[in-house]
C-alpha cells in the first residue's frame, strides 16, 4: 500500500466512506483497508469522522443550518457541491449500474460513459465529423 493510498484512506474515512467503498475506489482488498484502519486507530491516528465537520460545508467550511427530520446537508450550495466532487473524483462509486459501454459510429472506437445511457459519440470532434462532414451519396451520382 502506497503513502498516497494511505492518505486517501484517511480522507475517505473522515468523510464516512465504508471499507468496501474505499477498497473498490482504490483497487484494494476490503480486508486490507479494514485492517489498516483498525491499526491506524490503535496507533492513535485520527481517521474517524469528526462530529464538528458534519455541520460545516465540506468545500468552503461555511456553517450549515440543519433542519430537523430532513436529510443532513453536507454542502452550503450546489456550486460548492460541484467543486468538491470535481476535486474528489476517486470517491465516486462507479458501479456497473451506471457505467455504459458504446462504440462510436464515426471512428469505431469503443468507449465507456458514466451516468449517461444515451450517448453516441466518443468525443465532440466525432459528433461534428458525423453531423457536418458526411459525404452525400445522392449528390455524387449522376442521372
Amino acid at each position: 500500500m502506497t503513502k498516497i493510498q494511505k492518505e486517501q484512506i484517511h480522507e475517505m474515512r473522515r468523510y464516512g466512506c465504508t471499507y468496501k467503498h474505499i477498497a473498490s475506489a482504490l483497487s484494494l482488498n476490503a480486508g486490507t483497508v479494514k485492517t489498516y484502519c483498525v491499526r491506524a486507530v490503535q496507533k492513535g491516528l485520527d481517521i474517524l469522522p469528526s462530529p464538528m465537520a458534519n455541520s460545516l460545508c465540506k468545500q468552503c467550511g461555511t456553517p450549515i443550518e440543519q433542519i430537523p427530520k430532513r436529510k443532513k446537508k453536507i454542502f452550503c450550495s450546489k456550486a460548492c457541491s460541484q467543486k468538491w466532487w470535481n476535486s474528489h473524483v476517486y470517491l465516486v462509486d462507479r458501479s456497473s449500474k451506471a457505467l455504459y459501454h458504446f462504440t462510436c459510429p464515426t471512428c469505431g472506437k469503443q468507449f465507456s460513459s458514466y451516468g449517461k445511457a444515451d450517448r453516441k459519440y466518443c468525443s465532440h470532434e466525432c459528433y461534428i465529423n458525423d453531423r457536418y462532414y458526411q459525404e452525400d451519396d445522392n449528390a455524387t451520382s449522376t442521372v
